[in-house]
This record gives C-alpha cells, structure tokens and sequence, in this order.
C-alpha cells in the first residue's frame, strides 16, 4: 500500500467492513491457484492495467472486479491522490452495493504508529526499529503520503552495533533488514524490495553524556531499486547510538536518510530528481 490510493482516510473508511488481502507477483504464472480462480473469474480487459481490485462474499465467491484508476494508470486521473482516493471509494461502494453490510460490527480503534513485538532472541538492547519515510514529489500527492515500517532486530545487528572502542569502517549491508525498508513508495517496482545495499560506513566513539557512552555511525548508502530499470540511487545515513555505562550492547539509537530517487518517465525522456527522507528510531 505504499503510496497507493487505498490509503487514502475515504478508502479506509469505507474498507472497515472488509478483511483486505493482496497478492503481487510478476506474472499470472505465479498465482496460487485460489488466487486464479478470483483473477480469471473477474474477466477484466488486459488494457486496464496490472492493477485490478475483486471484492468477495462471506462465502469466498466474486460479486466483482474493477480497475483502481479510471484509465490504465494514476496518470488518468492527474496523479492527484484527492481525485484517485474519491474515485477508487466509489468503484469499492459500488462493487458492494449488492452485499449486506448493515450488521456487521466495525471497530474504531485508536490511530496510533505500529509498534515491533517483544523480540527474546535479542536482550539488551531495542526490540527493533521504526521508520518514518516521506517523499517530496514535484507532481505526485499520492507518492507524498507518508510511509511507517518497523523491523525487529535480530542478533546479527547486536554484534555489528556494539560499542566501538575506535574508529572503524561497517558495511552498509550489513544493516540491510534496516536500510532495504528505504524504497520509494509506488514507483511500480516488480517485487517491493531492494536487490543490493552497499556502502562503507564510519563507526566511531563519540564521547559520554551523564551515564551513557555515545557512538556515530555516518556514510553513503548505494541501493538497487526492483524495478524495470535496476534504477540505482544513494543518499546519506547519519546515526547515533546510546550504550549505558560501560556496556558494549546498545541501549537506543536515531538516525536520518537523505538521498535523492531519480524517476525516469514513462517515455524513458525525462527524469524527475524526489527527495526521499527517512527517520530511523529504535523501538521501544
């Protein structure tokens, strides 16, 4: 959903009534055949996009599919994250104008930013991360929606992050299940991920502060984005780290990206320079 009209307050508001599920793939080879069974039942024109919306009964059967976008792509309807959330709210209202909807129970929970579970394997330090990421683009108000993930930590980033007793160089790789969350949001990539991190970072002490020794981690991050073109992009990481007292494990940390994600047009002419800008914390 990164970027996408479904997160828009409209759509949300009317999906309350529904389990949402997804599937992505490249290619219809690839389906689990339950999933087949729902595409090839909606019967959709191949002309309107890869993207295609199926709303289902209690009983799992198809009542119907429908296109995201009132053309083949976001371009129909100028980018414009206001026209293309009213719009999909109308196609999903639509779609289920024929369902009974009046008794089933929706909740109203609080809005509040996703939290990383209580991770045993690591101790001593955070559960996990949190990034917060935006995108200024110069068009798009549907790619400025801001993106929340979280990733637990695992041991291999304990080892990596312990207290640095000198200066040294970390591959930027290896923080990869941190960094490889720093992905521009619906730019139509194949698989939603990063192939390759890479990068040398600076590690170094930075002193003490009350009863917490500091460290810095600083460089530049080189990513390969999954789509069409293998587009490549970079931007600068800046972290710090606390460890309490003397200890060699991490009590918490922040950091900051800023890089720029080049995006080429769709005739390949032209090619859109956004600013992408993460805020990395740990969690809890």
């Amino acid at each position: 959903m990164r970027g996408s009209s479904l997160s828009h307050p409209a759509v949300l508001e009317t999906l309350r009534p529904f389990i949402v599920v997804s599937w992505n793939g490249t290619s219809t080879r690839d389906m689990p055949e339950d999933i087949w069974q729902i595409y090839r039942a909606g019967n959709l024109d191949r002309r309107g996009g890869a993207i295609r919306l199926f709303v289902l009964n209690p009983n799992g059967e198809l009542v119907r599919a429908f296109f995201p976008f009132a053309g083949p792509s976001p371009a129909t309807l100028g980018f414009d994250r206001e026209r293309m959330g009213l719009y999909l709210k109308g196609q999903i209202e639509k779609a289920s104008a024929e369902l009974d909807l009046s008794q089933i129970k929706t909740m109203n929970p609080e809005v509040r930013l996703p939290e990383v579970r209580p991770n045993p394997s690591v101790q001593q330090m955070p559960d996990g991360m949190r990034m917060v990421l935006s995108l200024k683009h110069p068009f798009s108000s549907a790619y400025r929606v801001p993106v929340v993930e979280t990733v637990s930590n695992s041991p291999a980033e304990a080892t990596v992050l312990q207290y640095p007793q000198h200066a040294k160089t970390i591959a930027a790789s290896a923080l990869g299940t941190w960094l490889e969350q720093i992905y521009p949001p619906g730019m139509m990539e194949r698989s939603g991920r990063i192939v390759d991190i890479s990068g040398d970072l600076r590690f170094r002490p930075a002193g003490a502060e009350e009863n917490e020794r500091l460290a810095i981690l600083h460089g530049t991050v080189y990513f390969t984005f999954d789509d069409a073109r293998q587009t490549r992009y970079q931007g600068d990481l800046a972290m710090t780290f606390r460890y309490l007292g003397n200890g060699e494990q991490m009590k918490s940390f922040r950091g900051i990206f800023r890089g720029i994600f080049p995006k080429h047009d769709m005739q390949g002419r032209g090619v859109a320079k956004i600013l992408m800008q993460a805020v990395l914390e740990s969690r809890p």
